[in-house]
């Protein structure tokens, strides 16, 4: 099997809508690491989040790359914790990154610098135009002798 680039494979991933991170953790964790490192990225090495700063970047993030997620703002902040990619003090009012599992951590050089809001959105044009594309055709073969879209 052909090894796809994080990138690559956000981008095959941003065109679906509903994924659920649960679903994702029991039958593709790859897909679960990389989502979990995407949403990382989000968050400034360093510095320290209120709980209401971290769901005010999730819910901008959720509405952005994570738009692929059916996630609240509150499951996944507590996936984050959960799979150390946010640390929270015993009190649960201070949010800061930590150091997440190897798995997740791999992810995040390859993700550096890269805009992937911009990326799904190039995904997302690509199979919108490949949808027009293909009712345009069906469309002219309807028109053109009664043969059906498969043009048999």
């Amino acid at each position: 099997m052909k090894e796809t680039s994080p990138i690559d494979r956000f981008a095959a991933l941003s065109v679906r809508t509903g994924l659920s991170l649960g679903i994702m953790y029991s039958s593709r964790v790859a897909d679960f690491n990389l989502m979990l490192a995407v949403a990382a990225r989000t968050f400034v090495a360093g510095r320290s989040y209120s709980e209401s700063e971290v769901n005010d970047v999730l819910k901008y993030w959720l509405a952005r790359e994570g738009s692929i997620l059916a996630v609240d703002h509150v499951e996944l902040r507590r996936w984050l914790v959960d799979f150390r990619v946010l640390a929270r003090d015993d009190y649960g009012r201070a949010y800061a990154l930590a150091a997440p599992a190897p798995e997740i951590a791999a992810l995040v050089p390859a993700l550096s610098g890269v805009d992937l809001a911009a990326v799904a959105a190039a995904a997302r044009a690509r199979v919108a135009e490949a949808r027009e594309e293909r009712k345009r055709k069906w469309a002219e073969a309807a028109q053109g002798g009664g043969s059906g879209a498969r043009g048999g």
